[in-house]
């Protein structure tokens, strides 16, 4: 038995509706119709096309995990960002737009960067990713500026294996290193980097009620929430990190708390960081802050 694809598609959002918002109801089912059916949005309703009982079996499934709440990327398995696919799963943050902006800044910025006369640069450029999750900055990046030495570290042993796997998916080079900025010494890690780049966690608690839970109920913890007593947590050790281990006048960036970003910045100087600059993401929040280390400062 075969059922139109038009009416299918059109049943599929209409159930995602009921928790749903309808733009993010249709967003998901394109999502969803595209890996599945390799059908865009676009030509669902021009084709006069009969889904057969296989796929319908399969969407049916995903319907049912996607009315829990999982989220359409756990689900499929897969996520996109800056143009790339990663693989994602339970261990790892779903990889958001507003980070894509954190990439696209230090790759602008890279690229901006007027060598010395005789400099070596793009041989040189040494670039750290704290907490990399699935690896979609450092990857992001290597692709980018193939030149760069990319080094990556997180807590999560499982979140390093799925973060190797999409750098061997994405054809990259990347060290990978598991280890605790909080309580590590990284006694293995000795470079000196151009670049430290770092998504750390930076929800508070209190924002937990606020949060939908297609991420409260699926999305790592650890790599979401930092407890309200330090919120800063892990930007003061990063920054202490950075510290020993930029080059001169290397750069230091952060994805922040949009409630945080003068505390970050006030912290950041006190540090002896200079040229510390909050920059708004596409929705006119404060969300990323970067800044210079000197030595001789």
């Amino acid at each position: 038995m075969t059922q139109s694809l038009r009416s299918y598609y059109q049943n599929f959002v209409n159930q995602l509706q009921t928790i749903y918002e309808v733009s993010e109801a249709e967003s998901i089912a394109n999502i969803v119709f595209e890996e599945i059916l390799y059908i865009k949005k676009q030509h669902i309703f021009f084709l006069d096309k009969q889904i057969n009982d296989g796929e319908i079996e399969q969407l049916n499934f995903i319907l049912g995990k996607l009315l829990k709440h999982e989220p359409v990327q756990y689900v499929l398995g897969v996520a996109d960002f800056f143009g790339f696919r990663f693989k994602v799963d339970k261990n790892v943050l779903i990889p958001r737009r507003e980070t894509e902006e954190l990439v696209d800044l230090i790759i602008k910025d890279v690229r901006n960067t007027k060598p010395e006369s005789g400099s070596q640069i793009e041989k040189e450029i040494n670039i750290l990713d704290i907490g990399t999750g699935s690896g979609c900055i450092a990857i992001s990046l290597k692709k980018n500026l193939p030149f760069a030495q990319l080094t990556a570290i997180d807590i999560s042993k499982e979140a390093i294996k799925v973060a190797s796997e999409n750098a061997f998916l994405n054809k990259v080079a990347i060290d990978f290193i598991e280890a605790d900025i909080l309580n590590s010494q990284l006694s293995s890690l000795d470079s000196q980097f151009n670049i430290i780049v770092s998504n750390p966690p930076y929800i508070t608690v209190e924002e937990k009620n606020k949060m939908l839970k297609n991420v409260l109920e699926f999305e790592p913890h650890n790599a979401l929430f930092i407890t309200n007593n330090d919120p800063l947590q892990f930007y003061k050790a990063i920054a202490d990190f950075a510290k020993d281990h930029l080059k001169e006048n290397g750069k230091l960036y952060f994805e922040i708390n949009e409630m945080f970003g003068n505390e970050v910045k006030e912290m950041l100087e006190d540090k002896d960081f200079t040229q510390v600059e909050i920059i708004k993401d596409m929705q006119g929040k404060e969300r990323i802050v970067k800044c210079i280390f000197s030595k001789t400062n």
